[in-house]
């Protein structure tokens, strides 16, 4: 009988490509596309089946990033493209959601960025995107009084590409004793406009976060900042329809400072 639940297709990866590997299995909880466990020290994230064999892409990803980033990123044990499993050692840290990132944590994701985004993106096996402010438009939903300034004036498509994240909102930020310790889940990860690896943090830790960032990063105009905005806003509104209260609650408060009009009494 073919192995269909995340669970089921987890546990017989790990006895095949891992068989040392014993404990209890605990769910960390799962996103659109994904759902991860930890059984011992290993994290072992399945995907979606119409996705697996993208495990053995981001593993390739995360070996190279392993070597050039200044920050640490999983390190694959096995990468399974038959069930759609990847598994690394379990990362010092806990995710930002909901959380105060640490003093001092801006600047270094916007120091990790400049290293990320230098990286030769054809050393890389990730798809290329052009992140048209349109197309994001094109199913979002949300209130329609925030659709409507989102729709009123979407910024033009940027002409750069970088390698990116493309998905670095507060879940995939790890801290521990006062730092930033890790960067996780990079499936999503494309060759794109960078801009989009400012739009979560924006959204989930507010302005003066990213004035530090991009002060680190070394970067800042009024073009990448409307687009920084336009993509923190889609992502904000994207979180409110996700449903979960662990990503509506922190996406209901940034749109204070990304909708400020729309919000002050």
């Amino acid at each position: 009988m073919p192995l269909t639940s995340s669970k089921e297709r987890a546990v017989a990866a790990v006895a095949e490509h891992a068989p040392d590997v014993h404990g209890p299995w605990s769910d960390l909880g799962s996103g659109l596309d994904h759902r991860a466990f930890r059984v011992g020290d290993l994290v072992v994230r399945v995907t979606a089946l119409d996705a697996c064999a993208e495990v053995v892409r981001e593993a390739g990803l995360l070996r190279i990033l392993a070597t050039r980033l200044s920050i640490p990123v999983p390190e694959p044990r096995f990468a399974d493209p038959a069930r759609g499993v990847l598994a690394y050692p379990l990362l010092p840290g806990r995710p930002l959601l909901g959380r105060t990132p640490p003093a001092g944590a801006a600047t270094q994701l916007g120091r990790v960025l400049a290293e990320l985004h230098a990286a030769d993106p054809g050393a890389v096996d990730v798809p290329a995107e052009a992140a048209d402010p349109r197309e994001w438009l094109a199913e979002l939903t949300g209130p329609p009084e925030l659709l409507e300034i989102l729709h009123a004036e979407p910024p033009p498509p940027a002409d750069e590409r970088v390698l990116a994240h493309a998905d670095l909102g507060a879940e995939h930020l790890l801290a521990a004793d006062g730092r930033l310790t890790g960067v996780i889940d990079w499936s999503d990860a494309a060759v794109t406009d960078p801009a989009l690896d400012f739009a979560r943090p924006y959204r989930d830790f507010g302005l003066a976060f990213l004035d530090a960032v991009l002060r680190a990063y070394g970067r800042d105009s009024p073009a990448f900042r409307r687009r920084i905005t336009f993509f923190a806003r889609c992502a904000a509104l994207e979180d409110l329809a996700y449903g979960d209260p662990a990503y509506t609650r922190p996406a209901t408060r940034s749109l204070t400072w990304l909708f400020p009009a729309t919000t002050t009494p």
